[in-house]
């Protein structure tokens, strides 16, 4: 019995080599791929931009030393029920997102992988020929993409019969990853028949089109970005979501949404605001936008704006303390989206020049995703086409992100001046009326040119919170003399805003400790030496160049104007929030800064949300002598 026994083992430790080896064998390429991405540079780059020939999603197994960029094979379809793949492979780079944590934006996870979108670069970045045109994501892969069919459908109408060609797909079905390990190979299964040559499938419910030939007028794909939260919204010019709050089933996560930018430095699409080129000829509108220098992605290109005869005044709004998370906490959520309808219904009802943020637009360390939460923010402003500037505060920081990244995002925002902003993150706009005329003057016909020949000017800081501002005031000295009336803007509130005794106030003053920033600035401990003459007064510094008032947030339960002893007016911006911790009686406020170059006088009033029609607190920040 044991010489039967120990034949039987034998035999079968026989058969079981003999498979081993059988499986090593048909599993060669994907061991010699494994291999390779295991032992891959880790300081291969991620995917920032630029055109791109192929798209898929692909598996960064545990044991690879980094998923930034994987070796894996193109796969190509064809007019068979099967997808063609190539025996060489190629490097592929994963879609960028600027969080630490890379498993929070995983598309799919396992035990042993997580998969991330991936692209392949095209090799010769100025030709067009061959890159993706366009992308849509289905959220099922055994499902069409709406826009997919739309254009089938366009198709099916057309009288020409050369698009009807049949091509068959077939979607992977998910296996095991050590069957895949082992043997490379997997189940094909749930056939996709399309009509038409136009999109091709790429696999896991991924749709491309392509630019043909160089006949093509459609602008390439130049970059993908993702977001991850909840109430997303794509409102950047050239961009559109290719797949909305996707929710990943087996990733207890937030959804992801992504998102496509199309060339538009070699292909001007025409706009309705005519934005691209420099400052030129104002329109019958007198629309402030038009008269910005923008490039060709509708970032700011120069701090100066200027004004036509008919433009006479210059409306500023003022948002201040969002904290804004972008969680999946669904009062969260809805509290977010009552933010950003009331930040719409004041647009819509004030129609201001300039929007500036004073800080505080995430919430620390709750915030989750930094992009998806400003994106939210300065989505009306992008919408309507109003230029804003962004001082920070100090919530405006993530676990997931340097401040530096925090600050490069909002600079390539389209309509944002933080992108003429110096190296502190100060900002100095300029804005340039004609000659002050007075209301007699304007109602003549006949009007001498050299009266216009000299603009008045308006200047307005939008000041970093925590840097200095010496060599930026310095940098900016030769306007002093010049600058007819202006505004300043900074997140904390300054020591002047504690004053004693008895002075002018117009609105809620509730927070009245002790300041909690403490730097040199909030002290008043501003010393400088300007065209000779030593200031050590941060307010008598601003005053040279006829800065009438400086207006901050912070402070959840002031939205008030107190005067300052040098006539200086002092504002809270109060802050716009719904479902911030607030004392009764205070509600999410905006405020409003009226510059009139007629009647040389600037005003104030608020808004809130519980009464967002009506305005209230109305006053004069500057009265001329006119």
């Amino acid at each position: 019995m044991r010489l039967h026994y120990r034949r039987k083992f034998k035999f079968l430790r026989r058969i079981l080599f003999i498979l081993c080896i059988t499986s090593l064998y048909l599993s060669r390429d994907s061991l010699k791929l494994h291999a390779k991405n295991a032992f891959m540079n880790s300081n291969v780059g991620e995917y920032h931009g630029g055109m791109i020939d192929d798209i898929q999603i692909l598996r960064c197994y545990h044991w690879y030393r980094q998923c930034g960029s994987l070796y894996a094979p193109r796969l190509h379809p064809s007019n068979t029920a099967t997808r063609i793949k190539d025996k060489n492979s190629v490097l592929w780079s994963r879609v960028s997102k600027n969080i630490t944590i890379e498993t929070l934006y995983s598309l799919q996870s396992g035990a042993f992988y997580n998969s991330y979108l991936y692209v392949h670069l095209k090799g010769f970045q100025s030709n067009p020929k061959n890159s993706i045109k366009e992308l849509a994501i289905a959220r099922d892969s055994a499902l069409i993409p709406l826009q997919v069919l739309r254009d089938i459908n366009k198709l099916v109408r057309s009288s020409d019969s050369s698009v009807f060609h049949n091509h068959v797909y077939r979607r992977e079905k998910p296996t095991s990853s050590w069957w895949k390990l082992l043997f490379g190979i997997s189940v094909e299964t749930d056939n996709i028949a399309v009509f038409g040559e136009e999109w091709v499938y790429k696999g896991s419910g991924i749709w491309c089109k392509y630019v043909l030939n160089d006949d093509d007028n459609d602008a390439p794909i130049t970059n993908l970005e993702i977001y991850l939260g909840s109430s997303f919204i794509e409102s950047r010019p050239s961009w559109k979501e290719v797949i909305h709050e996707f929710h990943r089933n087996n990733i207890p996560s937030l959804p992801i949404s992504i998102t496509r930018k199309l060339d538009t430095k070699n292909h001007h699409h025409k706009s309705s605001n005519e934005l691209l080129g420099p400052l030129g000829a104002p329109s019958k509108g007198n629309n402030v936008i038009r008269l910005l220098q923008v490039d060709a992605d509708y970032k700011i290109t120069s701090p100066h704006i200027q004004f036509s005869r008919g433009q006479r005044s210059f409306k500023i709004l003022q948002m201040t303390d969002f904290h804004f998370k972008c969680t999946d906490n669904s009062m969260t959520i809805i509290n977010e989206i009552k933010t950003v309808n009331f930040i719409d219904r004041v647009l819509a009802s004030e129609s201001p020049d300039l929007v500036v943020i004073t800080g505080d637009l995430l919430d620390s360390h709750n915030t989750i995703d930094y992009q998806t939460c400003i994106m939210k923010l300065v989505q009306p402003m992008i919408s309507n086409k109003i230029p804003y500037a962004i001082s920070l505060g100090f919530s405006d920081e993530s676990n997931l992100a340097t401040q530096s990244q925090i600050k490069d995002f909002i600079r390539n925002l389209p309509y944002t001046f933080n992108n003429v902003a110096s190296e502190e993150g100060h900002m100095a706009i300029e804005v340039s009326f004609k000659k002050k005329l007075s209301k007699d003057t304007l109602l003549e016909k006949d009007i001498d040119t050299k009266d216009e020949m000299s603009p008045s000017e308006a200047l307005f800081f939008v000041f970093d919170a925590f840097n200095p501002v010496n060599d930026f005031l310095q940098d900016h000295n030769k306007l002093i003399g010049k600058i007819d009336f202006g505004l300043a803007f900074q997140y904390f509130p300054l020591s002047e805003y504690r004053p004693h005794g008895l002075f002018p106030i117009i609105g809620q003053y509730n927070e009245r400790s002790t300041l909690t920033v403490d730097t040199s600035r909030s002290r008043g401990q501003v010393s400088m030496t300007i065209n000779g003459k030593h200031y050590k007064s941060f307010l008598d510094i601003l005053s040279l160049w006829n800065i009438k008032s400086v207006s901050c947030g912070h402070e959840h339960n002031n939205d008030c104007c107190l005067q300052s002893k040098n006539e200086m007016w002092l504002c809270y911006g109060g802050s716009t929030g719904i479902g911030l911790p607030r004392i009764e009686g205070i509600y999410p406020t905006v405020r409003l800064f009226n510059l009139d170059d007629i009647l040389d006088e600037i005003t104030s009033w608020k808004r809130n949300s519980n009464l967002v029609d009506e305005v209230y607190d109305y006053q004069y920040i500057y009265k001329g002598k006119q």
